[in-house]
């Protein structure tokens, strides 16, 4: 795999951004398939997928009308079977972690694993890991994989580009380990005939650095013309420094408060005071969500983070 030359994160073949900082990537002579790219939908012709690992906090959400989505729809069930960081080492079905001495302390609060098949006969899946940060120090989501696995613990597929939502969370607040590229793919190969299960292997870490949120404005939601649920908005950089690139993030949740889909698109040089629109749907997320079922959205523009 190529590594970043901006941070030195190693990232998947193909990606056209590093995950963590956002620094264009060298790309090879061929036009490489981008991984976990979600397969053909309906009329829609997906040229190109730019996934940049952010997020931010604000908010607000209406309801209207929609369109229908995927078939054959099955949901599957989670285990979370380790997790760590510098200040808690991971176990199996662990479901939290604490050091009082630091104050860094955080339980999974919801999880979410779905299966369908998709309109070419193939199946995909989308799931996530919500994690609250229940401590007194912010904290950082590192890496993420999820495999998965049989009901015998047979390991069948593992990807390791999962995204996070937002890069850091404060005291408080709620963070998300999901698979952000489209609904990702199963191997046509993969037997499901045994069950199948998602096993997120996460890192947490004390974050050592700040949060920065920039202010978001002039937000609504509609569906587009291909059925999926579109969001629209302002974003404003309210500090004195610039932005290269910002991915902003948005969050569909249903009308008990669980999340449904997790999306967004990514904005360049937003520099120090300016105000960029934006734009995007629910076109690489759950692909299963209509706007019917959104109760409620959120919009995140939180300035990328990652440490060493």
């Amino acid at each position: 795999m190529p590594f970043c030359n901006n941070c030195g994160q190693e990232n998947p073949n193909g990606i056209p951004v590093c995950q963590k900082c956002g620094a264009p990537m060298m790309q090879p002579a061929y036009n490489a398939p981008m991984p976990n790219q979600a397969k053909p939908k309906k009329k829609k012709n997906v040229l190109l997928i730019v996934l940049l690992v952010v997020g931010g906090v604000i908010v607000l959400g209406a309801v209207s009308s929609a369109g229908s989505k995927k078939k054959n729809q099955d949901s599957g069930s989670v285990t979370i079977e380790s997790g760590g960081s510098s200040d808690s080492s991971g176990s199996a079905n662990q479901s939290s972690a604490a050091s009082s001495a630091s104050g860094f302390s955080y339980e999974i609060t919801d999880t979410d694993f779905q299966y369908y098949t998709n309109s070419i006969g193939s199946v995909e899946y989308y799931g996530y890991v919500e994690i609250t940060n229940t401590g007194s120090t912010n904290i950082y989501l590192k890496d993420c994989t999820f495999d998965l696995e049989d009901n015998d613990g047979h390991l069948l597929q593992s990807d390791n580009f999962i995204s996070s939502c937002p890069d850091i969370i404060a005291p408080g607040e709620k963070g998300y380990f999901y698979n952000g590229i489209g609904a990702s793919g199963i191997d046509d190969s993969v037997s499901l005939d045994n069950g199948i299960k998602l096993v997120p292997q996460y890192k947490l870490e004390e974050a050592t650095g700040s949060i920065v949120d920039y202010q978001v404005s002039d937000t609504d939601m509609r569906t587009d013309d291909y059925g999926y649920v579109k969001i629209t908005g302002r974003v404003t950089n309210n500090t004195d420094e610039d932005d290269s690139m910002l991915y902003v993030q948005f969050l569909f949740y249903d009308s008990s408060g669980k999340v449904l889909a997790i999306s967004g698109t990514t904005i360049l040089d937003l520099t120090a005071g300016s105000t960029q629109s934006f734009e995007g749907s629910t076109m690489f997320a759950n692909d299963t969500v209509s706007i019917e079922n959104v109760a409620e959205y959120k919009v995140i523009a939180r300035k990328t983070y990652y440490q060493w």
